[in-house]
């Protein structure tokens, strides 16, 4: 649903994944915005310092743990008895190439980076229709959620279900007339603990806090796609471009 912008002062905001990096940021700037932020993390002692930070009660929660995510739900209701605004961000990160990738690695990140998300739609979905107003989700994917590259197997797997699962309730939830929208962050490169210090320095890696900004803005305007990376079109497109191109020998063949 698009419509007038989304006026985060008063607003109740879940963020998983707070304790650190874009979660963390995402949830001091919709604190900033005059938000009543709920933030969630399973690292009980990172997440007790960023919510005495936030002056927020945090929850600790694991998002591969339904019956976590269950409670973070419950815990938010009983709090506030509404919620406006889920961010589900929490994710885990493995890069290597396909053969070096344990089963337990993809098993981790499928629990954290696609049932978390998974996990938080089927919770908070229904809580934001209850809560009656023009709720709106955000599920943190990546730009390898849009497009592969070498060592990102089993990461790309996770975040492309999350982008095809957003878009896929969106049009579902537009076909329903509801006035719940739903979006999906689309980082490219971010300082975070998650990629360590690398990224220092190297054009096109932006801060957390930068990204939590643009992506704040777009949750304003309730955008289904939060880029983040504008520098990755490139990348993108020459995906689309072999697609296109196979599909397009496939009808010239048809027509043999």
């Amino acid at each position: 649903m698009r419509g007038t912008e989304m006026d985060l002062a008063g607003k109740v905001a879940v963020v998983t994944g707070a304790a650190s990096g874009i979660g963390r940021a995402l949830a001091g700037a919709l604190r900033a915005a005059g938000a009543e932020v709920v933030p969630a993390d399973r690292d009980e002692q990172a997440l007790a310092k960023a919510a005495g930070e936030l002056e927020a009660q945090g929850v600790v929660v694991d998002v591969s743990r339904y019956a976590d995510v269950r409670r973070l739900g419950d815990a938010v209701m009983e709090r506030h008895g509404r919620v406006d605004l889920v961010v589900n961000n929490a994710g885990i990160a493995r890069i290597a190439p396909f053969e070096e990738l344990a089963l337990t690695d993809l098993e981790q990140m499928l629990g954290v980076n696609l049932w978390g998300v998974v996990h938080g739609m089927k919770v908070f979905l229904p809580l934001l229709e209850r809560s009656g107003g023009d709720g709106f989700l955000v599920n943190t994917a990546s730009i390898a959620g849009a497009r592969g590259g070498p060592g990102l197997s089993g990461y790309s797997v996770t975040k492309f279900g999350v982008v095809t699962l957003t878009e896929t309730v969106a049009q579902e939830l537009a076909r329903s007339g509801s006035r719940v929208g739903v979006g999906v962050l689309l980082p490219a490169r971010v300082r975070t603990a998650m990629t360590g210090h690398a990224g220092a320095g190297i054009p096109g890696v932006l801060e957390a806090d930068d990204v939590a900004e643009i992506a704040l803005e777009a949750i304003r305007r309730r955008d289904l796609y939060i880029v983040t990376h504008p520098e990755a079109l490139d990348s993108v497109r020459e995906r689309h471009r072999r697609i296109e191109a196979a599909f397009e020998a496939a009808v010239a063949r048809s027509g043999d």
